[in-house]
């Protein structure tokens, strides 16, 4: 996916850093900029996973990980300059401690650039988010594998083939539970609870440096995304969480307002 606002994101992400989950279609970056990819499979598992995707390249990973149970453990506290994690969250069993690890890797001034589906122009469209309290009681809980009722939910909502039979609908929950599902679904308005809570509960040091909306890309825009910035762990978390707050809303509020003019 190229689009403009994804070309507008470029100029903040520069030095040295990771990218989790590429999958085939690695965010693509500006001069002067060197990325690793952390992703659980190889080329060869992808293509054996995806067939309806045989014919594109993978990149091969540099670190080999489980997001769900390895997250970014294999990098250094404070050693990368940014962070994107585009159509990731989403995926994994458990987001908010996965956000806490990007945040654990970025040195102080590093970015991360997040970018997700929005539910109302995907398959997820019948679905109802997730709710920051569901989340929460998952990060409580240290849920590191996704379970059949997240499969299930997912199935019955998105007119996904299910089965008729108990051993066909095991034999699907089995099929995605090896893929890969949209375990979790939302808007821009309804995840930005996910950010402000890991602020002011979390205690992370996110600032908010830019976006995109859906209707950045008019109808057809199918994701909305942040770039979070790592600041300054000496600023109290319930002043952090005011800013944040405050400078998303403003942007947002300024971003929508020029596209319907």
């Amino acid at each position: 996916m190229d689009t403009v606002g994804r070309r507008l994101l470029l100029r903040h992400i520069v030095g040295a850093g990771v990218e989790i989950g590429p999958g085939h279609v690695p965010f693509p970056l500006g001069p002067g900029t060197s990325v690793r990819y952390v992703d659980r499979w190889q080329p060869e598992e992808n293509r054996e996973l995806f067939p309806e995707l045989a014919n594109v390249e993978f990149p091969r990973p540099d670190i080999v990980a489980d997001l769900n149970t390895d997250r970014l453990s294999a990098l250094p506290d404070a050693s990368q300059d940014f962070v994107i994690a585009s159509h990731v969250l989403e995926h994994v069993a458990e987001p908010i401690g996965l956000l806490a690890d990007i945040h654990r890797v970025l040195r102080p001034g590093g970015a991360t650039l997040i970018l997700l589906p929005d539910r109302r122009r995907t398959f997820d469209r019948h679905r109802a988010p997730t709710p920051l309290a569901h989340l929460v009681a998952e990060h409580d809980a240290g849920v590191t594998e996704i379970d059949d009722d997240h499969v299930i939910e997912f199935l019955e909502n998105t007119g996904l083939p299910y089965g008729s039979t108990p051993e066909e609908r095991r034999a699907s929950i089995d099929l995605h539970l090896g893929r890969s599902i949209h375990v979790h679904c939302w808007t821009d308005e309804e995840f930005f609870p996910v950010l402000l809570y890991s602020v002011e509960q979390l205690d992370q040091a996110w600032e908010f440096v830019d976006g995109v909306v859906s209707d950045d890309e008019g109808p057809s825009g199918l994701e909305f995304g942040f770039v979070l910035r790592r600041g300054e762990a000496a600023v109290a978390s319930a002043v952090r969480r005011d800013r944040l707050d405050h400078g998303w809303h403003l942007w947002r509020d300024a971003r929508l307002g020029l596209l319907t003019a």
